[in-house]
């Protein structure tokens, strides 16, 4: 392994990458569809028009997830700037 590149540390930001750019905008299409068999409509084959309570709750718990973790995603990203300028020492800050 040479000085000036860490395969391991390349190959964990290549995974998570993934895993994160992949998984959460399906995540989220997911939301969208149960959200659109929750709020179904008449015009739509094969559907009776009624509202299911259950899919639409489950969709806004899936839309929350997603939210929660682009919020806490930029948190990470910053949590060094809010430490410094804040005072708030989040996900692993270390005062200086």
């Amino acid at each position: 392994m040479s000085q000036w590149f860490n395969l391991a540390a390349t190959c964990k930001i290549l995974v998570f990458g993934l895993l994160v750019g992949g998984l959460l905008p399906a995540l989220f299409a997911v939301g969208v569809r149960v959200n659109v068999a929750g709020n179904s409509v008449p015009a739509v084959a094969g559907t009776d028009g009624a509202r299911r309570p259950l899919l639409l709750a489950l969709s806004w718990a899936i839309f929350l997830v997603v939210l929660a973790v682009a919020v806490v995603g930029v948190l990470f990203i910053a949590r060094d700037f809010l430490g410094h300028h804040l005072g708030w020492y989040l996900l692993g800050a270390k005062p200086a």
